[in-house]
């Protein structure tokens, strides 16, 4: 599916808005005093509210604010602070909010579920990002982190045998049945051999309250953005068993979200804070910056964390375990990628904020695995579907005024080395791609066109 030249996209699209792009690729200078020459014109609305709810992910918005890039494209925010994403979803369908920070499926979710809502995603806000975290009576019963492992055969393994051998059911925290985490989680234990729901039971809590759950024994472990996960690790209370990105490397993890018809109605104003958020996540990707966004998130009134719980995940400074150990302290420079850095499974022109259409067929296909939507086999249009969800064009608009490259594909084929259990993807087979897995909902249903 090549992309598309920038044509009306169901009233969406940029065809004569008169932006000034600058000339120069690098056109930042991330000075907040500093006036960028791109103008989108006049904005049909100035002041903006978006939802976020607390954790890393967040820091393009929040970075945007306290920097003053939304105020450098004429933009005055409040941002919103919510305890659970599904009440940013029902801010959003009710227009209460502009726009808001969202797990990447909460778009499918509205659109394909049962409240049939236009909710649409903008862009991409980061990859990667997230962790799963294990109690420390796992560890006392010879369980370790992922990195004690020769390969994930020998972890799969033992954790595997452990939590079969169990005399009560395992229980998982998760902060929302669709959220990203929760549906690495799920591919996570089915490469392990368990089944989701059957043989371990997802409960929902907020990121924030999981620590508090997993010292108090509810639950066994959990699957969260950064930093909840090191607070643990702080507290003794349990370790890091794996990280998103070894689930998948390169995951979309939360996305831009707003109303089809917001977006119509504020063409320009859409564009404005789509190229704020993508200069906030540069900002936040620029080495050297990671101590004072990790200082702006740990105020009260965002984060309210310790600094440096935040800071271990922004700079890549990991812990896996409090256990004493050079194993357990590694590097992780893209552990969170807001815009783009120099690794081997993103090409030149992959950033991070950039909407692959494979990355919305890969998703569809896991809902459609797990039964989360009644849709019981892959729809033949959903191409079309998913245009209208994850619109591309808006953010190659976008990317083209601040001169940005971008894929001329926007289809990504995964290697096998992309995911935990070895399976590539081709985002052009998906019904295979379906088929191919021993654990899926209802199994043994064989998957086709609908």
């Amino acid at each position: 599916m090549k992309r598309r030249n920038f044509i009306k996209y169901g009233g969406l699209g940029l065809a004569s808005l008169g932006v000034t792009a600058c000339s120069n690729t690098d056109i930042f200078s991330f000075n907040n005093k500093q006036k960028t020459d791109l103008d989108f014109g006049t904005l049909e609305k100035s002041n903006l509210i978006l939802g976020y709810v607390p954790n890393g992910d967040a820091a393009p918005l929040i970075i945007a604010q306290e920097k003053g890039f939304f105020e450098r494209y004429g933009l005055s925010v409040t941002l919103k602070r919510l305890e659970t994403w599904e009440g940013v979803k029902e801010e959003l369908i009710g227009w209460k909010m502009d726009a808001g920070q969202l797990p990447y499926a909460f778009p499918m979710l509205a659109q394909l579920g049962k409240e049939e809502a236009p909710l649409i995603s903008l862009m991409t806000l980061n990859l990667n990002g997230s962790a799963i975290t294990i109690s420390q009576k796992a560890w006392d019963a010879g369980v370790r982190p992922s990195v004690d492992y020769f390969n994930f055969t020998d972890f799969e393994e033992n954790i595997r045998h452990y939590w079969r051998n169990r005399e009560t059911p395992v229980n998982f925290a998760v902060d929302s049945p669709f959220s990203t985490d929760t549906y690495l989680t799920r591919y996570w234990l089915s490469a392990i051999g368990l089944i989701p729901k059957t043989e371990v039971k997802l409960l929902e809590f907020p990121a924030s309250q999981m620590i508090y759950k997993l010292q108090a024994g509810i639950i066994d472990g959990y699957s969260a953005s950064s930093p909840w996960n090191q607070q643990t690790v702080l507290e003794k209370a349990g370790f890091i068993s794996y990280i998103s990105r070894d689930i998948w490397r390169g995951h979309p993890n939360k996305i831009l979200a707003t109303m089809e018809g917001w977006a119509r109605k504020h063409p320009k104003t859409t564009r404005a804070l789509m190229a704020a958020l993508i200069e906030a996540g540069q900002y936040c990707d620029r080495m050297g910056n990671q101590t004072e966004i990790a200082t702006i998130l740990a105020q009260p009134n965002y984060l309210n964390l310790d600094k440096s719980l935040i800071e271990s995940t922004l700079i890549g400074n990991y812990s896996y375990s409090h256990e004493i150990g050079e194993n357990y302290q590694k590097s992780i420079p893209d552990y969170t990628i807001f815009h783009h850095q120099e690794v081997n499974y993103l090409g030149e022109n992959d950033h991070a904020n950039y909407p692959w259409r494979s990355h919305a067929i890969w998703m569809l296909t896991q809902m459609i695995r797990w039964h989360d939507l009644e849709i019981y086999d892959y729809p033949k249009e959903a191409d079309q579907l998913l245009d209208k969800i994850y619109p591309i064009t808006i953010y190659e608009e976008v990317a083209e005024a601040l001169n940005i490259p971008f894929p001329s594909d926007s289809m990504k084929k995964e290697t096998t080395t992309a995911f935990i259990d070895g399976r590539g993807f081709d985002p052009s087979d998906p019904v295979a791609y379906l088929n191919q897995f021993p654990i899926r909902a209802n199994r043994p249903q064989i998957f086709g066109f609908v």
